[in-house]
């Protein structure tokens, strides 16, 4: 679980640094708090790849707040229209993508933090 934690938060760290390399920092025409969350999931998305394992007790829940705050801005910005027109019934697939991971992380996470909150439980 955790190295699919990792590899997913790698790349949304690739995601995130290639969109910047792109746009720039702040990623017009979306609202600058917007911008500097996704600027900052450039750090947030490496740490908490790196936390699942280092600290899991502290990387886990890390890892559920990025995805519970990341699909809720990018939804928001999907369905403002900031990027083109919203289509309905159709979701971007890198959207879907996420929310998919989104779900791995909710249902699984509760799990793995009770597995490496044991003493001597080894991180699966």
């Amino acid at each position: 679980m955790l190295a699919i934690y990792s590899a997913c938060f790698l790349i949304g760290t690739y995601t995130h640094a290639a969109g910047i390399l792109r746009r720039g920092l702040l990623a017009a025409p979306v609202p600058v708090g917007i911008g500097v969350f996704w600027d900052a999931l450039t750090l947030l998305d490496p740490l908490a790849a790196v936390l699942v394992w280092w600290r899991p007790r502290l990387g886990l829940p890390l890892a559920v707040a990025i995805m519970v705050v990341d699909i809720s801005v990018n939804s928001y910005v999907y369905a403002a229209g900031y990027f083109g027109p919203p289509v309905a019934g159709l979701v971007p697939l890198s959207l879907l993508e996420q929310a998919l991971f989104g779900l791995f992380v909710f249902v699984t996470a509760p799990g793995v933090y009770r597995q490496v909150a044991r003493p001597n439980a080894l991180p699966g």
